[in-house]
């Protein structure tokens, strides 16, 4: 039945030495607590010296190296069976030598014990002495004390004696340091059974009949390995292949499990170590062998561990009926009270929640996840460390579980709150309090931008129906943004859920006591979930175009959940705005006034959006200062940079107007021109000249006769007659507007047809949302060249 332990293989190697004679001590003390397997050590020791033939089989059965002696002699004590005042006669009794006893006078000397041992090997051992030694009264018994440890003394001196085969064992809790101090004397050899560092092979030998030498190792890591291969995240493993040896090498039952048992047993001096953990996997290998491949945390019974703490093992049992309808959520809060108990963890970590409940063929390691965050909140004695995601059973109702029970309130009574609560954190939490929530809330008339949400998620086809509706009749049509969500909100499940989580927690507020303010934590907690959830659906501004065959259209660009992102890509269109300017003075052959352009911009929707009246009057100077537009101001006074107007106040009293239907008078300076004469000889300079006397051409030849041109660095610039070289210089010449008949004006006033050669055109078309057939249809248009090379800028669709 025994399993040679490493502690057991310390022993016999005392053991062997005082044999051989290479080692005097024949004392040896075995320690550990209750339960470490000290009688058990105890009884094996004393069989090699009351049977030695027998003995020596199962040495060399297990390849021990020690040689027991042909014949021996042994007496075992045990002090809770036998109750003796003088605790050396019934040892002598038993060993047959009750003649020694006539000699003995107060207490025997190292002779009489010398004399036991003389002939031949002779083993004494004593089991739980300490509580018989307790037992005597320091008065009433002191002089029995006195006798009983000079006996001890000598006992361990002749021991400690290389001439005499003495041993002497001795079992130890350590509870009385009297007793130890007698002992220590001599030093005998210390073995700790505790510490034997082989605790689960000692298990596994007591269990079963089967050898590990004799197990199909193979069929075994078939089983690991089904385990190892499925523990995904969120289980966390390091040295996953020693991971997966240690399991075959604690087959069948889980490391995490003897672990576990091992730091629950080793708690407390009272606990039966080794034999307690033994008890519990024995009586889940007889309930459980047939069933299951593996033996796991989940499987043993909690109740065998009720005496640690008995309040917290019955909120564990008054909470399995609240989590009944979460899959596996009995064995989970099983595996969390196992851990709670245990005094050095006091908690356990997701990894040892999932890999204690796991089993391949009974559900997925993302399911349990997901059970288990279930679990929080539901069981009423069940609390998480946020800070490093573990959980732990305690002995007060949680308020999260309160929270449960509220919001499964809330959830069975009408949704109206609910979508309420959602509306207040996607306008207060979500978008910082910064837009209307639509249709929920009203959005009223203004000039001023305003960004409105949507809650509801729309195809683009309900979307539209449901924006035309709300812009009819409504004047500023042009000043709301809307942002809808990408993904579903009101009618998702999950998001329902969570808001009534809000709404619940929110409601005990007043009702429950929370002197540590800890519903208040859990309320910024769910909002908090709640609102990441939410900003990760929006979203899209619903942009608003001008559709060439009438009316407007309806584009989706992508932006985060923030007001001043939703602005930033409305301002990416200013471009647009000086380009619409343009197109509606063009049309309109006695100018548009600011203001009432100003107003268009907000009314109505085929224009860009303006975010302030800022940005309208920036691209309107920018095309003044261009010269693509004339303004006229009070009386008829008209500022044209043609003329190098400088630009006038831009007030509402100003009418805009495009040059193109003004009288070319308006805007063009007239210039006063000279001859050209020069003083000195008359001659008239048609090229590089100067209308100062004495000055000619380029060349600075001399005064007299006429000069036609010079042609640069010259030597002879003052010749007469002749074909003169004409000087050139490269110029970019910009004609820019939103069509044609504009660019066509430019080119008019810039290009003089006299002295300009056109030799490079690029065209650069910044369009308003071209089709596929309307961009090849302005392609075709385009005439013929030596080379044409255009880069298409497109926009396209993903789905969401």
């Amino acid at each position: 039945m025994t399993y040679p332990s490493n502690a057991l293989q310390t022993a016999f190697d005392h053991v062997d030495n005082k044999l051989r004679g290479r080692d005097s001590q024949g004392g040896i003390t075995l320690s550990g607590p209750y339960g470490a397997g000290k009688s058990h050590g105890l009884l094996t020791l004393y069989h090699l010296f009351d049977s030695p033939e027998l003995a020596q089989d199962w040495l060399d059965e297990w390849d021990i190296p020690l040689n027991l002696p042909n014949t021996a002699r042994a007496s075992i004590l045990s002090t809770s069976k036998t109750d003796a005042d003088r605790i050396w006669e019934p040892i002598f009794e038993d060993l047959g030598r009750e003649d020694i006893l006539d000699d003995i006078n107060r207490y025997p000397t190292t002779d009489h014990i010398e004399e036991l041992a003389v002939d031949e090997t002779v083993a004494i051992f004593f089991d739980e002495i300490e509580t018989w030694w307790e037992s005597f009264s320091d008065t009433a018994d002191e002089e029995l004390v006195e006798r009983n440890e000079f006996f001890l003394q000598n006992l361990f001196e002749v021991a400690n004696d290389p001439d005499f085969n003495l041993f002497t064992f001795v079992t130890l809790l350590d509870k009385s340091e009297d007793l130890k101090r007698i002992l220590n004397r001599t030093s005998p050899y210390a073995v700790d059974l505790n510490s034997t560092g082989d605790r689960e092979r000692i298990i596994l030998h007591r269990l079963f009949e089967t050898r590990r030498e004799d197990i199909d190792e193979s069929a075994v890591r078939d089983v690991v390995r089904e385990y190892v291969d499925n523990y995904s995240y969120p289980i966390e493993i390091e040295e996953e292949k020693r991971y997966e040896n240690r399991m075959v090498e604690t087959y069948p039952f889980h490391p995490e499990l003897l672990d576990l048992l091992d730091s629950l047993y080793e708690g407390g001096r009272e606990r039966q170590n080794v034999r307690g953990a033994m008890n519990v996997l024995a009586d889940t290998v007889r309930r459980l062998h047939d069933e299951t491949d593996l033996i796991i945390t989940s499987d043993i019974n909690a109740a065998a561990f009720r005496g640690i703490n008995q309040t917290l093992f019955n909120r564990y049992r008054s909470d399995i009926e609240a989590v009944e309808d979460i899959d596996h959520g009995d064995d989970l809060l099983k595996v969390i009270l196992l851990y709670t108990l245990d005094e050095r963890r006091q908690e356990a970590s997701v990894t040892e929640c999932l890999i204690g409940t796991y089993k391949p063929e009974k559900t997925s390691v993302s399911k349990l996840d997901m059970s288990l965050g279930n679990l929080y909140g539901t069981a009423h004695y069940l609390d998480r460390d946020s800070s490093k995601d573990n959980y732990f059973i305690t002995e007060d109702p949680k308020l999260t579980a309160l929270v449960t029970r509220e919001q499964e309130r809330v959830l069975d009574g009408d949704h109206e709150d609910i979508e309420g609560k959602l509306v207040d954190v996607v306008r207060d939490d979500v978008w910082d309090g910064d837009v209307n929530v639509y249709p929920d809330e009203d959005i009223p008339e203004s000039k001023e931008i305003q960004v409105s949400v949507l809650l509801d998620y729309l195809s683009n086809g309900a979307l539209r129906s449901e924006l035309d509706d709300f812009f009819e009749g409504r004047t500023y049509q042009n000043t709301v943004l809307f942002v809808a969500p990408n993904q579903e909100i009101r009618s998702d499940d999950d998001i329902i859920s969570k808001a009534a989580r809000v709404l619940g927690a929110e409601n005990l507020q007043g009702k429950v006591e929370d002197e540590q303010g800890e519903l208040g934590k859990i309320i910024r907690d769910e909002r908090r979930e709640l609102r990441n959830e939410l900003e990760d659906r929006y979203g899209n501004w619903i942009k608003w175009s001008e559709d060439p065959r009438g009316g407007v259209r309806l584009r989706k660009k992508s932006v985060i959940a923030d007001v001043d992102d939703v602005k930033d890509k409305v301002g990416r269109d200013k471009t647009y705005v000086g380009e619409k300017i343009l197109d509606e003075v063009e049309d309109a052959e006695n100018g548009i006034s600011l203001d009432s352009m100003l107003n268009d911009f907000r009314q109505f929707r085929r224009m860009p959006v303006i975010l302030d009246k800022g940005v309208f009057t920036s691209a309107l100077s920018k095309l003044y200062r261009d010269e693509k537009v004339v303004l006229e101001g009070d009386r008829g006074k008209f500022y044209a940079s043609h003329k190098n107007d400088p630009l006038p106040d831009l007030n509402d009293g100003l009418t805009i107007h495009s040059p193109m239907n003004l009288d070319e008078a308006v805007y063009t300076k007239t210039e006063t021109t000279t001859s050209g004469i020069s003083e000195g000889g008359g001659g008239t300079t048609t090229a590089g000249g100067s209308s100062s006397g004495g000055q000619q051409g380029l060349s600075g030849g001399s005064s007299g006769g006429s000069s036609e041109g010079s042609s640069a660095g010259g030597e002879d610039g003052g010749s007469s007659g002749g074909t003169v070289a004409t000087q050139t210089e490269t110029k970019q010449v910009t004609l820019e507007g939103p069509s044609a008949r504009v660019l066509r004006s430019h080119a008019e006033s810039r290009v003089n047809e006299d002295t300009d050669t056109v030799t490079h055109v690029d065209l650069s078309y910044d369009v308003d949302d071209l089709s596929k057939e309307e961009l090849i249809e302005l392609v075709e248009q385009l005439p013929g060249a030596n080379h044409i090379e255009a880069t298409v800028v497109i926009e396209r669709e993903v789905q969401d």
